[in-house]
């Protein structure tokens, strides 16, 4: 067991009674180190106890870390996952829009167009709408009727598919002049 003795401001000095430390010396100990820090002397060694000095870590220490690794991969497993949704589902809206343009190639490929709807599908995954309709171009509320040398058609083709539990879909729509047949023209 170690004692204190203040013997003035700046000097403390220290009598051990361990064996390592002869009971006669007295060692001089400057006014840096304060009598609480001094509580931590090596009764063998005659040294001080360097408690910044440790040979691991402690358990909260580890606790802590393991925590902070377990939250950071837990987002970094989500943000994967979430990119890896967004590639699939950007996938299937490209193929949509390509399988929407060789539709309406398709349609504006035709000679003719007829008011309506029509379905079918591109695989078992894709469906396809078509829906064609007449625009007007001149008021229907005249009392004379005007024939004009074009019709005029808006066409719209919708992909329709079903990833999971709700169907998407993919539009492309475009306006279309055609010619008016001879036969229209004469009735």
């Amino acid at each position: 067991m170690s004692k204190f003795k203040v013997q003035s401001s700046n000097e403390i000095y220290m009598r051990g009674s361990s064996p390592s430390i002869d009971e006669n010396a007295i060692r001089l100990v400057t006014p840096l180190y304060s009598p609480l820090k001094l509580r931590g002397l090596r009764s063998r060694e005659g040294g001080l106890n360097d408690r910044n000095k440790r040979n691991g870590f402690t358990l909260i220490e580890v606790v802590v870390a393991v925590a902070i690794l377990g939250i950071a991969l837990t987002i970094i497993i989500q943000l994967f996952a979430g990119g890896l949704r967004l590639a699939r589902a950007s996938k299937e809206y490209t193929k949509a829009i390509n399988y929407a343009n060789a539709k309406m190639e398709e349609i504006n490929s035709q000679q003719t167009l007829e008011e309506g709807i029509t379905e079918g599908e591109f695989d078992e995954t894709f469906h396809w709408r078509v829906t064609t309709n007449k625009v007007n171009l001149l008021p229907v509320d005249k009392p004379w009727e005007v024939k004009t040398p074009i019709q005029l058609f808006q066409v719209k083709v919708d992909v329709l598919w079903k990833p999971g539990s709700k169907e998407r879909s993919a539009s492309v729509e475009t306006y279309r002049a055609l010619k008016v047949q001879d036969e229209e023209k004469k009735s």
